[in-house]
């Protein structure tokens, strides 16, 4: 058992330095309870030069800014954790992954002693526990049947409208980061993008499946047929980042490589050229987390856009968890509202621990039927802002396929100016705004609507 002695010697080699490394408390009391644990080594060169130098660039395609993004990342990544996986790789008991989106290295069964030498390097920053957030569980789940007409939330947000103009999608490509999708699904099979559209971190399955079912209802919801989704018509990819209740944090950053550099399903063969234009992520932990905003700045420098679920707490003031809550990021943070035109009573509200209004704006949430994992033609009505942001995601897929050169200003313009100001009001005014006024904590700059960000 690990003594007292060596977790000890960890604090007061931290606190001697001049810029001393961060050691997660939660880290350093596992320490205490067992010998090893597994921790992520956030090098203290960070990728946001990268970021701002491909950002200041200009290029002819997207692909050349693709390749050269990744190009950099990688080099940024290798030199600067060079020296570290060559000390590391002295360690027989250790296991150790790079993550070069991030520039961090998971490394597997750490015990106090080695992370005392750790925590007197001067290349790294900061050291913490392996840890995963959780799927956003869906409220009042059930298997539903197949209904020949469109759902309540396509009609609400005006997407048949579009459709009818002769926009359903097409030519956009749209990914998510949840439990993996049924790609044989009768309502997703016809549009799934095929090669470079899977890549499973958890299980290295070679096809695309799901076995929770949660993954499959998103995706549908963003680009299912026949009245589920709201870009019928746009392709779409995806990676498991999640398992049945939570999201490593090492999956989590492997997905997010996987959207700004797509590889074959056994992970070879990078080709940058096939990643998407939006990822949409129905998953998040508490309020004020910092650990996924590198690869939502990594997505922004790769002209790729992020929509997060704003959470399942509400509705308490300031109760948004993260990623949707970033600070420094260009997120897309959606609460979720019901048939009735209400805000969802579990839908969490802002302000952010930043003070930042959030959500950026609310979606049909409650009582959504969509595409599920059973079978082939299976579907469930599930409930929360997990079903939300993925309403988001397909209008953002039909703005882009009306407008390809948007970037994410120009798409949130488009979305934040269209929103309805229609949801009936709780009387609420979280962090001083009521919630009658626009944008607000509660449904932001108000609810979703395909036709009126496309009029």
């Amino acid at each position: 058992m690990v003594t007292r002695a060596l977790v000890l010697a960890v604090t007061i080699a931290v606190q001697v330095l001049a810029v001393p490394i961060y050691i997660s408390p939660s880290l350093q009391h596992s320490l205490k309870l067992k010998d090893s644990v597994d921790v992520f080594i956030t090098l203290k060169d960070r990728p946001s030069s990268v970021f701002s130098r491909v950002n200041n660039l200009s290029f002819a395609t997207r692909e050349q800014r693709l390749n050269m993004l990744v190009t950099s990342l990688k080099q940024h990544a290798s030199l600067s954790q060079e020296p570290v996986l060559d000390f590391l790789t002295t360690k027989s008991s250790v296991t150790v992954k790079s993550f070069w989106i991030s520039n961090q290295v998971w490394v597997k069964n750490v015990d106090a002693k080695l992370l005392e030498v750790l925590a007197v390097r001067e290349d790294i920053i900061e050291v913490t526990e392996v840890g995963s957030v959780p799927l956003e569980q869906s409220i009042n789940s059930k298997a539903a049947q197949q209904i020949c007409s469109n759902e309540w939330g396509i009609e609400r947000i005006g997407a048949p409208e579009v459709w009818g103009k002769g926009n359903t999608g097409k030519g956009v490509l749209v990914a998510n980061i949840d439990t993996g999708v049924r790609y044989t699904h009768q309502d997703l099979k016809e549009n799934f993008v095929g090669e470079y559209g899977w890549f499973d971190p958890y299980f290295s399955t070679p096809t695309p499946d799901d076995r929770n079912g949660h993954g499959t209802h998103t995706m549908g919801i963003i680009c299912g047929k026949n009245g589920i989704g709201v870009a019928p018509d746009a392709s779409w990819t995806a990676c498991r980042g999640c398992d049945n209740f939570s999201c490593t944090y090492a999956t989590l950053l492997a997905c997010g490589e996987f959207m700004i550099c797509p590889t074959r399903a056994n992970g070879t063969e990078p080709d940058c050229s096939k990643a998407p234009r939006l990822v949409s992520n129905s998953w998040g932990g508490s309020g004020g987390q910092t650990f996924y905003d590198d690869i939502v700045a990594a997505w922004d420098a790769a002209g790729i856009i992020g929509i997060f679920s704003n959470g399942g707490s509400g509705p308490k003031c300031s109760s948004i968890g993260s990623p949707a809550d970033s600070g420094k990021t260009k997120v897309i943070a959606v609460g979720a509202t019901t048939e009735q035109e209400e805000l969802g009573k579990y839908s969490s509200l802002g302000p952010s621990v930043y003070n930042q209004i959030k959500p950026d704006l609310a979606a049909p949430g409650s009582d959504i039927r969509s595409a599920y994992n059973t079978n082939d033609e299976s579907y469930a009505t599930l409930s929360g802002t997990s079903t939300a942001a993925p309403h988001t995601a397909g209008v953002i897929a039909l703005i882009l396929s009306a407008h390809p050169d948007h970037d994410y200003e120009k798409v949130t313009e488009a979305l934040y100016s269209g929103a309805t100001q229609t949801v009936a009001s709780t009387g609420g005014n979280c962090g001083g705004i009521p919630d009658t006024e626009y944008p607000n904590n509660y449904v932001g700059h108000g609810r979703l609507s395909a036709i009126g960000s496309l009029p």
